[in-house]
């Protein structure tokens, strides 16, 4: 199994417009093909670029890399802090 973890990610609510700072980590067990670590790293922040929801960032990452991988042997988890969220426990 090929892991990477801590792949630091910052996105933008795309209901508040206020940044979900964030770690996410991916695993997968390779079928025919591998990928370098640096290509994991860019496909995260290729998607966390963009507005977002982090239940749709999860899934995009998931389907690029069981795409990319030909396998669904793909793990995808992210944690991260949403300052809408944090903001609004102090309002």
């Amino acid at each position: 199994m090929v892991t990477v973890r801590d792949i630091t990610l910052t996105s933008t609510c795309e209901h508040h417009f206020v940044t979900i700072d964030g770690k996410a980590t991916v695993a997968y067990i390779p079928k025919d093909s591998v990928i370098g670590l640096s290509k994991i790293n860019r496909i995260v922040q290729f998607f966390a670029q963009r507005p977002q929801v982090q239940e749709r960032l999860t899934q995009q990452i998931l389907t690029a890399l069981q795409t990319l991988l030909g396998t669904n042997n793909v793990a995808v988890s992210i944690d991260a802090v949403h300052y809408c969220v944090k903001a609004a426990r102090y309002s």
